[in-house]
């Protein structure tokens, strides 16, 4: 009798925990803000990661270690290589863009970097911990790169 009861329990949560299952969508697990320290150069960004409408994952500059140039006005896209968006601030700036997610893996995304005005491929995957990122930085090939840790802020 009480095993027909547990079983009926059971039977009845299989939808609810269905449920909560297809809601937990493993490619969304690289959303958040995360510190990034520039290989490139002595800043430090936050860089906040969110799925675009087309589905892919991009992320934006949320915060600068260096804000301001030497006499105080806003750092802006200078070295951008379209005139047109070289008065842009960070906080306008689009960073990463078209990270899709294959096999456990974020890959096909590109990241621009405004102190060169250049854009590099990108991938990444789950750091050792679970919570950061190893994120990989590229020219044509990941195998003509370096590779950083995205740490992660939320």
């Amino acid at each position: 009798m009480i095993r027909n009861k547990i079983l009926i329990l059971l039977l009845a949560l299989l939808p609810v925990l269905g449920l909560s299952a297809q809601n937990n969508n493993p490619a969304d697990d690289i959303c958040g803000t995360y510190r990034v320290e520039s290989p490139v150069s002595d800043d430090i960004v936050k860089i906040k990661i969110y799925r675009a409408a087309n589905g892919k994952y991009q992320g934006k500059f949320v915060w600068l270690s260096k804000p301001n140039n030497p006499d105080g006005t806003p750092r802006t896209d200078v070295k951008n290589p379209d005139p047109k968006k070289r008065n842009r601030t960070a906080d306008q700036i689009v960073a990463v863009w078209n990270l899709t997610y294959k096999n456990g893996e974020w890959v096909e995304g590109l990241i621009y970097d405004p102190t060169s005005g250049n854009t590099y491929g990108l991938k990444g995957k789950k750091g050792k911990n679970g919570k950061d990122m190893e994120m990989r930085y590229y020219v044509k090939k990941p195998i003509f790169g370096l590779t950083t840790t995205w740490t992660r802020e939320n």
